[in-house]
């Protein structure tokens, strides 16, 4: 999954909401095009978030593993 995300039509929400804040507007309207687009952007978002997380956490796994030592010891030749 190495295609480019679409991120704006986040952006242009983003920035929607911050002009209607500054002219302290009541609510923001999407058009039904821009909501799916802003929808679709999420989306591929959140996919990519939840992809880069398990591979963070499978690269803690394999780094936690290298770390690891393990010693055994078998007693040598005390008994004789």
């Amino acid at each position: 999954m190495s295609s480019k995300i679409q991120t704006q039509p986040i952006e242009d929400f983003i920035a929607r909401v911050r002009t209607a804040k500054a002219r302290q507007d009541k609510q923001v309207m999407l058009n039904i095009k821009d909501a799916e687009k802003l929808s679709d952007s999420l989306s591929q978002t959140m996919t990519k978030l939840v992809g880069v997380q398990e591979e963070i956490i499978q690269a803690l796994k394999t780094a936690q593993e290298s770390q690891s030592i393990n010693i055994e010891m078998d007693g040598g030749n005390f008994g004789k």
